[in-house]
């Protein structure tokens, strides 16, 4: 199966839980146990979603950051994968930047810089071009790095 393909059914897997974590919240609201039921689904979802992650060839390596041991990467496209799956105008720029997860950190950096920048409207700017403007950025930056060396 194709890494597009992949990406797309868990999106779609993320999305139906969702729906059906929203139904069961609604009917066991006050059912302290079942509300415990709802964290053990959300953890076999998030293994599911680390053996997609070693499918795909996203290294689970610890975070250099000694506050934070999240993977980086993981952390980030499993955020991007729980906003595609809360709102499907989303599901084809988080594949592709899933699918670009080397270069990940390029497109991302205005959400880690900025604390009123988020995922959402990341995936808005990729919709609307900024991914073709961004790729006319780094070109020009390499041509600039170019004419400096020589």
């Amino acid at each position: 199966m194709e890494q597009k393909e992949i990406l797309i059914n868990v999106i779609k897997s993320f999305s139906n839980y969702y729906e059906k974590q929203k139904s069961f919240k609604k009917v066991f609201l006050n059912e302290p146990v079942m509300s415990k039921a709802i964290e053990v689904f959300d953890a076999e979802m998030n293994e599911m979603l680390d053996h997609v992650f070693d499918l795909i060839g996203i290294p689970n390596e610890e975070s250099s950051d000694k506050y934070d041991r999240l993977n980086w990467t993981r952390n980030v496209c499993t955020n991007l994968i729980e906003i595609a799956a809360k709102n499907e105008k989303y599901i084809e720029p988080a594949i592709e930047l899933m699918s670009d997860w080397r270069n990940l950190e390029d497109y991302t950096s205005k959400v880690e810089t900025h604390d009123w920048f988020r995922y959402y409207q990341l995936l808005d700017e990729h919709i609307t071009g900024y991914k073709k403007w961004h790729e006319k950025q780094l070109v020009k930056e390499k041509g600039k790095g170019k004419s400096k060396t020589a």
